[in-house]
């Protein structure tokens, strides 16, 4: 439960009035699950016709929070952010609802492929990651592990 916000690791979509945001979605074994939330990101994605890309959109996971104080002690030690302070969207493009790129996490780079949807100034995305891909594993506290597999919801601001 502690890290999973790492996924959170990196960007996420929270509510439609956040111009730029985070959410983590982390899912609890046996039971609950909770969300990791930052709107600290800097990068905007691009729109050019039906298509968009981004490049090197920065999340300060430093202030991720979970709402459980000690949860959040525990994300920042799976997520080991005094040597990694940010996830970063390394480069992405989509087209008609659906994108692919690269995550860094923790020094770690993968690809990543997930879906999109641009409302207003805002481009909204949805993708899963598995945190064991980033070296995260073993999460548990008390009994309660945390499932490999997380979802990030992101809110970019859009540049036409």
């Amino acid at each position: 439960m502690k890290f999973l916000t790492a996924l959170i690791v990196m960007m996420g979509i929270s509510t439609a009035a956040m111009a730029q945001s985070v959410v983590v979605d982390v899912v609890l074994n046996p039971m609950g699950d909770f969300k990791g939330k930052t709107s600290d990101l800097k990068g905007e994605a691009i729109v050019k016709g039906d298509e968009v890309s981004a490049q090197n959109i920065v999340v300060n996971l430093k202030n991720l929070k979970t709402g459980v104080e000690v949860r959040d002690k525990h994300t920042q030690k799976y997520l080991e952010t005094s040597k990694f302070p940010e996830a970063v969207l390394v480069s992405a493009t989509g087209k008609g609802g659906k994108g692919t790129g690269k995550i860094k996490i923790r020094g770690v780079e993968k690809d990543i492929a997930g879906t999109y949807k641009v409302e207003g100034k805002v481009l909204k995305a949805v993708f899963k990651l598995k945190l064991s891909d980033f070296g995260i594993s073993d999460i548990n506290y008390m009994g309660v592990g945390v499932e490999d597999e997380i979802t990030l919801n992101v809110n970019v601001p859009v540049k036409s």
